[in-house]
């Protein structure tokens, strides 16, 4: 095992009961039943956040300010909104298939395909629950963990019994100290309710952009570095692991209950910090926007939707979209993590990408040609037009790289390079031009957006 990684395997039987006060009433009773009564709609008890978080510009989700600051739902607290969870079994399976819900890594595969194929497994199963955010911006799951720990708790623990998992894991950043002491204490609280989770290992892995990737954290927990590789379906009686994103599993442990939410959690990239705010499905990009402090006169030249590893909309296709995956899925783009970066006016879409794409080829696994060699041969051309030097066919040589390295990574780490990179060739094409032919932007030369710190 990495010698950057640190567990936490709570003792179950170290605390005193007395030293918490008596639980307050429950409130409503659990729903037991696999197939309870829906609520479609996002009342209270079907929220994510207890409030909106101000961030700094980077790095773990560390409140700067704003109402959700320093907020932590105690267990006392989630159990008189909520009531106790119900019990994890295989008819959870067709609830999650029946809601619709997915995955909220950025994916947004149907959790109950993931699940079904799961089960075909004969082996012993890990379920991780992974709260590592690796794009820069986003700090969704941070946030979450941090306000509502025990929420993510019953989703996990919901899961684990629901598939039959024997270890269950939270894997995190080894910098997010703020999130693994939430759930740290979340944990010796949940000591003392009734009912019995199985134990939980806290992990904390490597700090870089590719240990949040879910076959990394596979290869993590089986003892292997924190870095991805192929994917392998395990044969008969094999060890397998399944990773889950903590905001899906917070959302588990509400459709659980009877509850759908119908709001999206976002990072928004504002002049002074990031927002996580969390919004109803149907608020468009530009209210969102509006509502965090952006100044639409003029607007953005564009969004960089997903974050660094995620693609740029032009303004005129982003503005009017909702906040909702499928309405981004049927305008051929992907919301993704929620991450939500405007690219302000005056600002310089070419030098913003080719930053980008630097930090991305910083990041890589070097395990393969297209990350050993694509990446930073990208990153190189588009430093050379970002500048002004490029040299006569950069502009071909670098449409020519994101073809051959497009699709031919062992992970899928330099794909997200060749779609940012392949989404602003469309976006800012006009400009992309001037740069090639020598005329670069002269107000902006560097970089606005906000890059973290341990580039390698």
């Amino acid at each position: 095992m990495s010698e950057t990684m640190t567990w936490f395997a709570p003792d179950r039987t170290a605390a005193d009961p007395a030293e918490l006060p008596p639980l307050a009433p429950a409130g409503p009773p659990a729903v037991a039943s696999a197939a309870p009564v829906l609520s479609v709609g996002s009342p209270a008890t079907a929220r994510l956040l207890l409030a909106d978080a101000w961030l700094s510009l980077v790095g773990p989700a560390v409140p700067a300010g704003g109402p959700g600051a320093g907020l932590t739902e105690s267990a006392i607290a989630h159990l008189a909104r909520l009531g106790p969870r119900p019990p994890g079994t295989r008819a959870l399976v067709d609830l999650v298939e029946r809601v619709g819900l997915t995955g909220h890594g950025g994916a947004h595969g149907p959790v109950a395909l993931k699940w079904r194929a799961v089960l075909r497994g004969t082996g012993p199963l890990t379920l991780v629950a992974n709260g590592a955010e690796s794009e820069p911006v986003s700090a969704k799951d941070g946030t979450l963990m941090r306000q509502r720990p025990h929420l993510v708790l019953d989703g996990m623990a919901l899961a684990a019994e629901a598939l039959g998992a024997r270890r269950v894991v939270v894997w995190l950043h080894g910098d997010d100290d703020g999130a693994r002491a939430a759930i740290e204490h979340a944990l010796a609280e949940r000591r003392h309710l009734p009912g019995a989770d199985l134990p939980v290992e806290v992990v904390s892995g490597p700090s870089h952009y590719l240990s949040g990737e879910s076959n990394a954290i596979a290869r993590a927990i089986a003892g292997g570095p924190a870095l991805p590789t192929l994917r392998r379906f395990p044969g008969p009686g094999e060890p397998s692991t399944v990773v889950q994103n903590v905001e899906t599993l917070a959302r588990l442990a509400l459709v659980a209950r009877g509850l759908v939410p119908t709001t999206v959690l976002a990072t928004v990239l504002t002049p002074t910090g990031r927002r996580v705010v969390e919004v109803e499905r149907t608020v468009r990009v530009a209210d969102l926007l509006t509502g965090v402090g952006w100044s639409l006169g003029p607007p953005p030249q564009a969004v960089l939707v997903g974050g660094y590893g995620g693609t740029w909309i032009a303004w005129s296709q982003v503005a009017d979209l909702r906040m909702d995956p499928e309405d981004f899925r049927a305008a051929g783009f992907a919301l993704g993590a929620g991450v939500v970066v405007p690219l302000p006016p005056g600002a310089c879409g070419v030098t913003e990408t080719a930053a980008m794409t630097a930090y991305l080829a910083s990041m890589s696994a070097h395990q393969c040609g297209p990350c050993l060699f694509g990446l930073p041969a990208l990153a190189g051309s588009l430093e050379l037009l970002a500048s002004g030097r490029a040299p006569a066919g950069e502009l071909a040589r670098l449409h020519a790289d994101v073809r051959a390295v497009e699709g031919r990574g062992a992970c899928r780490h330099p794909d997200g390079a060749t779609r940012l990179i392949a989404s602003a060739v469309g976006v800012f094409a006009d400009h992309l031009a001037d740069h090639a032919e020598g005329r670069p932007c002269q107000s902006v030369p560097r970089s606005v957006f906000p890059m973290p710190q341990e580039q390698r």
